[in-house]
């Protein structure tokens, strides 16, 4: 991802971002790995929902502050993403086109698909139904600057999909009638998004023509995209 591409999307995303940030892209891996625990711990701070006594349900303004950040037209009432994902789309496919290009490099076929994710750990890891899967896996532990790259992009995919989760709760928080109705919402959305984020891996899949992130995948089939 080119640092023009990186900067934009971080000031979409606003300081709800700066946790996907915290490791340099200039770290020696060695204290990147250390640092990965700290990330772990803002990010899992950053996509916290908001907390709500029984039976109510959180406004639009109240989520925005740990959700959506800019993003919230309160004029609208509306939550706009459409620059957002737009912005990560773009800095996926830049991602794409610099690891098809090191892979090739090494000799490794970049048409043949890769799925990646992110460990506990930060280390990057390459799903073994892949026959270089060894390989492309060093060339990340030899490369932190290609490393972090990807987790940005892929921290920014899972966070994209949080927030477009809670952009169809606003618009149907708008759209109901009753507070009892708003209530029901709520814990169905945010059941949603806190099994979500529980199960978010940084995962993505590249193909010859086409990159698929996981957290996409996941909210199409929970019926939210």
């Amino acid at each position: 991802m080119s640092a023009m591409s990186t900067a934009a999307s971080t000031s979409v995303f606003g300081d709800l971002m700066n946790a996907h940030q915290t490791v340099a892209s200039n770290t020696p891996a060695t204290i990147a790995a250390a640092k990965f625990a700290d990330y772990l711990e803002e990010k899992q701070s950053a996509g916290t929902l908001p907390s709500v006594a029984p039976g109510r349900s959180p406004t639009p303004e109240q989520l925005t502050k740990v959700l959506f950040g800019t993003a919230y037209d309160p004029d609208t009432k509306s939550v706009r993403l459409e620059k957002l994902a737009a912005e990560v789309q773009k800095g996926t496919a830049e991602f794409a086109g610099q690891f098809k290009q090191r892979l090739a490099a090494f000799g490794i076929d970049p048409n043949m698909p890769v799925e990646l994710s992110t460990g506990v750990d930060g280390r990057i890891i390459v799903d073994n139904s892949h026959p270089k899967a060894a390989e492309i896996a060093k060339i990340f532990a030899d490369d932190p600057v290609l490393a972090q790259a990807y987790r940005n992009v892929a921290a920014q995919n899972d966070q994209l999909t949080l927030m477009q989760a809670g952009a169809a709760y606003v618009k149907d928080w708008n759209a109901a009638k009753t507070d009892g109705e708003r209530t029901a919402l709520w814990n169905r959305y945010s059941t949603l998004m806190n099994k979500m984020t529980s199960m978010f891996s940084g995962r993505i899949t590249f193909g010859p023509s086409t990159v698929v992130a996981e957290s996409q995948q996941m909210l199409r089939r929970m019926g939210l995209s």
